[in-house]
């Protein structure tokens, strides 16, 4: 995401002339979100032999991604803000037409075709929100692309964890993330944000908070190959997104600094 940030400092040099563009980058790191969420709790479920827990899971993410997208529409101004916004939502209603398809507790198994949808479709809408340079720059973009970007781990593991050739058999490279590449990456993006928000207590807390947790399942993603443990990447994840998305909100608000609690 470090060229829709880039582009959010020239969208706002180019304010006085331009006006601010309506879409932020919250808008569109929040939807990212939302689609990784939704690739994960896919996996998630074959995983897991088609728990109703985790199905619920799923249309909750559902869900959550067509809110997201919502807000993206209300705020869109413009033709090209509109029409970038409608490019999105057709991409989105094939992937959820996609992630309802997991049919594993059903039929034992999901199209294979389906599945390439669900690892594909994400990364494409990923790709266009990356090229889209107008959008403006906010607090704790940062924090909201980190979250993103774990939670992209987090589905690629699960991808390779649901396929027993290793996420291969089901889809093309579209997307792909190598683990040797994105740990180290999600690690300097973690070690920037902690020092760009060093004076933020709230911020600082939840984001130690993070990295304790992260300390737990780095290994397991460095060597997933080795020892597979999709619960515990899930259950962790979703933790430190949470830990994240509370801080970034209690900060929004008058209410008292958030307080997170130990590693469960």
């Amino acid at each position: 995401m470090g060229k829709r940030l880039l582009g959010s400092l020239l969208a706002i040099a180019l304010l006085p002339a331009q006006g601010m563009a309506a879409i932020t980058n919250a808008d569109l790191e929040e939807f990212e979100l939302s689609l990784w969420k939704v690739r994960t709790n896919f996996h998630m479920l074959t995983v897991m032999a088609g728990s109703e827990i985790y199905a619920s899971d799923l249309k909750r993410t559902i869900s959550q991604s067509r809110q997201a997208l919502s807000e993206l529409r209300a705020n869109a101004e413009g033709s090209e803000e509109r029409q970038f916004v409608a490019d999105l939502e057709k991409e989105l209603t094939l992937y959820v037409d996609a992630a309802r398809g997991n049919t594993m507790a059903e039929q034992g198994y999901t199209n294979a075709y389906i599945i390439k949808d669900v690892n594909e479709l994400p990364a494409i809408m990923a790709d266009k929100m990356d090229a889209f340079e107008n959008a403006t720059g906010g607090k704790y973009d940062e924090i909201r692309e980190l979250s993103a970007y774990l939670q992209r781990m987090t589905s690629e593991y699960l991808n390779v964890a649901a396929d027993p050739a290793g996420g291969m058999a089901s889809g093309s490279d579209e997307g792909r993330l190598d683990f040797k590449n994105a740990v180290p990456e999600f690690e300097k993006m973690l070690e920037a944000a902690q020092k760009q928000y060093a004076g933020d207590e709230a911020m600082t807390r939840a984001l130690n908070q993070v990295a304790v947790k992260w300390k737990f399942i780095r290994q397991s993603m460095v060597k997933f190959y080795e020892n597979a443990v999709p619960f515990l990447i899930y259950r962790y994840t979703r933790q430190m997104v949470e830990t994240m998305e509370q801080a970034i909100s209690l900060a929004s608000t008058d209410m008292a600094k958030p307080t997170f609690g130990p590693v469960e």
